[in-house]
């Protein structure tokens, strides 16, 4: 008989260690709430699904990063850099299943930008004109930082741009008000499910470079 390779079912989890939501609750339990989908292969859905399951688990370890590890202020802002990734990754998916829910083809939203203004003229998910103007498109721009070689000099350098609390606090919001349209979700379930899109008050267990 093969062992579980998991730690909590093979009975090898401490009780104090930490372990984040599981991908099938974030797919059957929360995800759900925006589009019906199949929970198996028939349905296309379900790996894309999967994909934003995936990626909402790995944004609540990178928080767990920032409160318990002790990181260089180096590591502490590509964290930042990878959280701000990801969440556009998350956002884009979205809004690429809705667009096309909207019966909108698919070559026309492959590339966020495009993507972005059309579902701006749509209103998907009734985020309204504004949040498309304002919030998603400093998300675009932040995204557009993880281009090494985009730098102008050191203060524009990756480092500069994401080691600072308020960015990261930023795309936390950003997700928050995203996810929380599209999950048509009360503010105090928000809270609940995704604990880790809260502010982060200030940086501990860090040091510089």
């Amino acid at each position: 008989m093969t062992k579980s390779i998991c730690a909590k079912c093979s009975d090898q989890q401490p009780d104090n260690k930490w372990l984040p939501r599981s991908v099938a609750f974030w797919r059957e339990a929360v995800l759900p709430r925006i589009c019906d989908y199949q929970l198996d292969d028939s349905d296309p859905k379900y790996a894309i699904f999967s994909n934003v399951a995936y990626n909402l688990q790995y944004l609540e370890y990178i928080n767990r990063c920032f409160e318990e590890q002790y990181l260089t202020s180096v590591l502490r802002a590509q964290n930042v850099k990878t959280f701000t990734l990801t969440t556009s990754q998350i956002i884009e998916c979205l809004l690429y299943m809705k667009l096309l829910d909207m019966k909108v083809n698919k070559d026309d939203i492959w590339e966020f930008s495009r993507a972005l203004r059309l579902a701006e003229q749509k209103n998907a998910y009734g985020l309204g004109q504004m949040f498309y103007r304002n919030e998603l498109v400093r998300l675009k721009e932040l995204r557009n930082k993880v281009h090494l070689q985009s730098s102008d000099g050191i203060d524009d350098a990756d480092y500069m741009v994401f080691h600072n609390v308020d960015v990261l606090n930023e795309v936390k919001k950003i997700l928050f008000c995203f996810m929380q349209k599209c999950l048509a979700l009360p503010t105090n379930e928000m809270n609940d499910n995704f604990p880790f899109l809260l502010p982060t008050k200030e940086y501990i267990h860090s040091r510089s470079e």
